[in-house]
């Protein structure tokens, strides 16, 4: 069933993003201190910070976010349809789940860009976890990845 929903949800961000750039991207011009680990703006950076939202049952939902922090446009170029991807893994280090295995993507490129304090985020849910301890790898589907490592567990 997730796998339905998360393909349909690729299905409607990329046809949503034909029609309007800024569909994929929450705009909020919200203070910094909203965003973890940042003070400001840094100049000449996008920062990216992945959090655990919550976890429930044998389902975790993460935020993933790439915050501009410079003082100028920056452009983000995704090479296809694919704007992020995400690796699973137990605690003794095997790979359980990759998002992009098994996918595959429209060979579109499309630039997205962000303002100053501008914020790209996605929501990301994992299910069917059994109790144990985990780590996720998240990165963008671009040239220069962003990644980012949370560890987590479930009870």
């Amino acid at each position: 069933m997730f796998k339905y929903a998360m393909i349909g949800t690729m299905v409607l961000l990329t046809l949503s993003g034909c029609g309007e750039e800024n569909s994929l991207m929450n705009t909020n011009n919200e203070s910094s201190e909203q965003v973890s680990g940042s003070s400001g703006i840094v100049a000449g950076s996008l920062e990216p910070t992945l959090t655990l939202s919550a976890t429930e049952n044998d389902t975790a939902t993460f935020l993933y976010r790439i915050q501009n922090q410079t003082e100028q446009v920056q452009t983000i170029h995704f090479p296809s349809s694919q704007t992020y991807d995400y690796t699973l893994f137990n605690d003794e280090g095997e790979a359980l789940k990759t998002y992009s295995a098994n996918k595959s993507f429209v060979k579109e490129e499309e630039n997205v860009e962000l303002k100053q304090a501008e914020v790209l985020e996605y929501t990301i849910m994992i299910e069917d976890l059994k109790p144990g301890s985990y780590t996720l790898d998240m990165w963008l589907a671009t040239e220069e990845q962003f990644k980012q490592t949370v560890n987590f567990s479930i009870e």
